[in-house]
């Protein structure tokens, strides 16, 4: 069953974000300890990135409201995700490649003549790749989540939801990029002017 978030009609979008995403980061992070200690139990790693998506829409709608710190929050919950669904593909499709490899011999097996035999070179290399890729996945994705624990990244979060957003970075970068516009303009007509006085012997 899906988890509901309880919602404040009364309250602003920033204050029901700032209720609800540690939530969310709860419930997301509480498959930790299990995902981190048995990278085989490849269920609960799959309900951990089911459980992380809302976490990541909901911090993707405070990306506009909060602090450059509270992105970087996101962004390391999006690497983190990102991570899960190549781990996912991976053991999608290592169980396929072995049923199909067994069906292969199966058939071999069922055959006399060697010609008429099919090789499963390319799936045996195919197979190794995908588990010492996904292997090293892991690696990587323990690492990010022991280092979440140690440096209290839940509290990060909450922190960066403290501090707003200033519009007037925004505001202020383009006006510059508008400054900057103008006066090349003006030094590419100056440049032309020149050259046209040039031409003409003034």
């Amino acid at each position: 069953m899906k988890r509901k978030y309880t919602i404040k009609k009364k309250h602003s979008l920033k204050e029901n974000l700032r209720a609800v995403i540690p939530e969310m980061f709860d419930d997301f992070d509480r498959f930790r300890p299990v995902v981190v200690n048995f990278p085989l139990r490849k269920n609960m790693l799959h309900e951990m990135r089911k459980a992380g998506k809302p976490l990541r829409y909901a911090m993707e709608l405070g990306e506009y409201a909060f602090g450059a710190d509270f992105t970087l929050c996101l962004e390391e919950i999006k690497s983190s995700l990102d991570l899960m669904g190549d781990i996912h593909d991976a053991d999608v499709m290592i169980p396929d490649i072995e049923l199909h490899m067994k069906e292969i011999r199966q058939f071999n097996n069922s055959v006399k003549e060697c010609e008429q035999r099919i090789l499963t070179l390319q799936l045996r290399e195919t197979l190794t790749k995908l588990r010492s890729s996904r292997k090293a996945l892991y690696a990587e994705l323990c690492q990010k989540l022991n280092l979440w624990a140690e440096n209290d990244f839940r509290q990060r979060i909450v922190y960066a939801m403290m501090h707003e957003r200033n519009i007037h970075e925004n505001d202020l970068t383009e006006e510059n990029n508008y400054s900057e516009q103008n006066n090349l303009t003006k030094e590419n007509n100056l440049s032309e002017e020149n050259n046209s006085a040039g031409e003409h012997g003034l």
